[in-house]
């Protein structure tokens, strides 16, 4: 048994590694060996249900898929890959009970989020599923997604009429009036209902009996009423998400102080605005809603205008379904930091009910951004704004509808019941257990898919830190499977391959990662994934160069000219030195634009001119010695290379004049005592050059050394005499006499000799 199991493990670990390598052949050999040793296992039907898949052998992939399913208890995950093959192949009905399924077990698990996903999927493809639209109406008018709500009010009135299920589609009719007593379609549905004309979709075109299937007609025939949680008269209480709540008890207790404060000798305006606010607060309190609005608005007509007498206003609108008045009055609350987080959500909601998805999104991120920010560092929290602009992006400019309905759905669902702030902690910790995959927002819990995603990185790292590679790359393309345009995990995986030693799968990976974020317009993004594969890669050029661009181009310059420099060092070290000299030309014409505090011209002109010395260019090496002079005037190793250099291209008097500034410098700022160890040097290696000796001398002479004095002009003479300059040793020689050497009349003789031979 203990063989027939490791057997088993072998061949399922040898298929996953075989379909990593998209050998998709030998995977299916493995994945079968695997079947035939444990044919109840899952695994393996999932392994071949993958292979074929990639094969394009369709139907057998479905098959593997389903036995998958039944064999895991109906796992969500096998359950999906049902869905999908389904709808490949066109069974569009099985497809869309498929995920309606898939949503009953989301449900089971209160993953209201991810039900409501797989309810939309299933109507996608089936629009005739009963149940699905009864779940969706339920939901909607719980939330108070008026206008979807009577959407699909009325879709389930179509399909019951189309059943023959007259009055049952006149009752859902009427629970979509209930909702908005005005509304035009619901009012003209009701009317054709009652004159038994058929129903017609939102386009116009009506509902044939194509598609609906027995199982969908028995369902219906079974219901007394229209879903389950439905109230007999209708009517269901909608929850308030906690922040909302939380702000409506500070509104009540701040109003309730101000009447509590009145001074009863007051100003009579004062005090009947405060008589006015506590019959508000009183009907309010009693449930009496179209009084306490007209309350709220006197006290605003008088002029009071509280940030808490708007909210509760808008409140009190939002129970009455007048979501423009509401939306008026959140506007004017959301100014106030007390009320701002309440404000935004109370907007969102408003929003989705007019229908506005865009607005709702909009005011519902910036209610996670004012949460999450209150959970991450300071230096962190620009970051974090960008990847909630990128997800507001996502979710409109670039995703669907129905994915920025689920988000909606997901947040209310996150934020309405007690103890949100504790989720929100319990979220944070675990996003950042999982940050080696780039920073995460508490967005990711929301739209990664699911929480079995954040769940398979969690293990994923787990199994990483324990050395388990194999088994962390299995639980990142399970993660990568449930949700695959969520990018972290992605990069999680690139990680894990590095890890694992397999760079260039790795740097592969982060390339694409890189270029998604690009195409998504997140270049801060498309960054990180880049700098990944060059800290792995450092002599992967052409990425560093993709790199270059795009920091360039976000205004990165400092992070720009540091890959500059270490693109330099590459190009140096594989022995291509002009190469190098250039990527360092290019970035000193974008050093200005960088830090001063990093001088980068410095860095990079001595880079250039250490190369110019090495291949002994010196007109170039003399420029960017010049240059580095008068940017740092200090360095005395700059000084003395750019005096060496006017040596080396035959330009010996600014050679001297380089030195005297040099010394003038070096004395003004009390550092004398190196002038003589600079001369002795200089004269050490040029013994032939009066200008040099010349001035060790007159240091000699300020000094009282003659002795020493003389003998360096008598040094100097005799190299002049044997080069055959008399006329320079006539003058040296006059040099030294006036030092009144004990031998003068040696030098005096010599002296009158060489004078008769001129």
């Amino acid at each position: 048994m203990a063989n027939s199991q490791l057997t088993f493990e072998q061949a399922l670990s040898r298929g996953h590694s075989y379909s990593f390598d998209q050998r998709w052949e030998d995977a299916i050999k493995a994945f079968e060996i695997a079947r035939q040793q444990a044919p109840k296992e899952p695994a393996p039907y999932a392994g071949l249900g993958d292979a074929y898949l990639e094969l394009n052998k369709l139907d057998k992939a479905l098959d593997n898929y389903k036995i998958a399913a039944r064999q895991s208890g109906n796992n969500m995950v096998y359950l999906r890959r049902v869905a999908d093959v389904q709808e490949r192949i066109g069974q569009l009905m099985e497809a869309g009970k498929t995920y309606m399924a898939i949503g009953e077990l989301a449900l089971s698990r209160r993953n209201l989020n991810e039900a409501m996903d797989n309810w939309h999927r299933a109507i996608r493809l089936e629009p005739n599923l009963l149940r699905a639209h009864q779940r969706l109406a339920s939901v909607y008018q719980r939330q108070g997604a008026v206008r979807n709500a009577i959407r699909e009010y009325l879709a389930v009135a179509r399909i019951l009429q189309l059943q023959g299920e007259q009055q049952a589609a006149l009752r859902a009719c009427q629970k979509a009036l209930e909702l908005d007593p005005r509304n035009a379609e619901v009012l003209t549905a009701i009317e054709r209902v009652k004159q038994g004309e058929t129903l017609r979709t939102a386009d116009g075109v009506g509902i044939s009996d194509q598609g609906v299937g027995e199982a969908v007609r028995r369902k219906a025939l079974e219901m007394e009423g229209l879903a389950e949680g439905w109230e007999e008269d209708g009517r269901l209480e909608t929850e308030t998400a906690v922040p909302v709540q939380d702000a409506k008890r500070l509104a009540l207790a701040q109003l309730a102080g101000t009447v509590f404060d009145e001074d009863e000798e007051g100003d009579p305006s004062q005090q009947r605005q405060g008589s006015i606010i506590s019959k508000a607060l009183d009907y309010q309190t009693r449930g009496l809603t179209n009084e306490a609005i007209n309350a709220y608005e006197q006290v605003i007509n008088m002029g009071l205008g509280s940030t808490a007498v708007h909210f509760n206003l808008g409140l009190l609108y939002q129970d009455k379904l007048r979501f423009e008045a509401a939306i008026d009055q959140f506007e004017t609350a959301v100014q106030d930091p007390e009320y701002r987080l309440a404000s935004h959500f109370a907007l969102g909601e408003s929003h989705r009910a007019r229908g506005r998805i865009d607005k709702a999104i909009e005011n519902f991120i910036a209610v996670l951004r004012i949460v999450d920010l209150r959970t991450v560092r300071h230096d962190q929290a620009d970051r974090l704004i960008e990847l909630y602009e990128n997800l507001y992006d996502g979710l409109i400019t670039q995703g669907e509808r129905d994915q920025a309905t689920a988000f909606a759905n997901a947040l209310v669902e996150f934020l309405g019941h007690k103890g949100w702030e504790d989720k929100v902690k319990e979220a944070r910790q675990r996003l950042d257990a999982i940050s080696s995959a780039g920073m995460m927002i508490l967005g990711d819990v929301l739209t990664a898919g699911s929480q079995h995603v954040l769940e398979s990185l969690y293990l994923s790292q787990e199994y990483a830190r324990r050395g388990l590679y194999s088994a962390a790359v299995e639980e990142t393309y399970r993660a990568i499977q449930l949700s695959p345009e969520y990018l972290p995990a992605h990069i999680q995986l690139g990680d894990i391959l590095a890890q694992q030693g397999r760079r260039d799968a790795a740097a592969e990976k982060f390339i694409a990662v890189a270029n998604t974020y690009r195409a998504r317009g997140d270049m801060s993004g498309a960054i990180l994934a880049f700098e990944k594969v060059v800290d792995f890669s450092p002599l992967d050029l052409s990425t560093r160069a993709r790199l270059i661009d795009l920091l360039k181009r976000h205004g990165q310059i400092d992070r720009c000219l540091e890959h500059y420099t270490e693109m330099g060092e590459a190009y140096y070290h594989l022995a291509q030195i002009e190469r190098a000299r250039e990527v360092y030309q290019d970035a000193l014409k974008l050093a200005p634009r960088g830090s001063a505090e990093h001088n980068w011209r410095r860095r990079f002109l001595r880079l250039m001119a250490d190369i110019d010395m090495q291949r002994f260019d010196w007109w170039r090496a003399l420029s960017a010695y010049r240059e580095l002079r008068e940017l740092d005037p200090e360095d005395e190793r700059t000084a003395m290379t750019l005096i060496d250099l006017y040596y080396r291209v035959g330009q010996p008097n600014n050679a001297v004049r380089e030195l005297d500034r040099y010394l003038v410098q070096l004395v003004r700022s009390k550092r004398g005592n190196k002038v003589e160890g600079i001369l002795k040097d200089m004269v050490e290696q040029r013994p032939s050059d009066p200008n040099l000796v010349d001035r060790l001398c007159r240091l000699y002479m300020q000094q009282s050394r003659s002795e020493e004095a003389v003998f360096l002009l008598d040094r100097l003479g005799e190299t002049q005499l044997d080069a055959g300059d008399t006329v320079a040793a006539v003058k040296t020689i006059s040099k030294i006499l006036q030092f009144n050497p004990t031998n003068a009349a040696t030098y005096e003789q010599l002296l009158v000799q060489l004078r008769s031979q001129q």
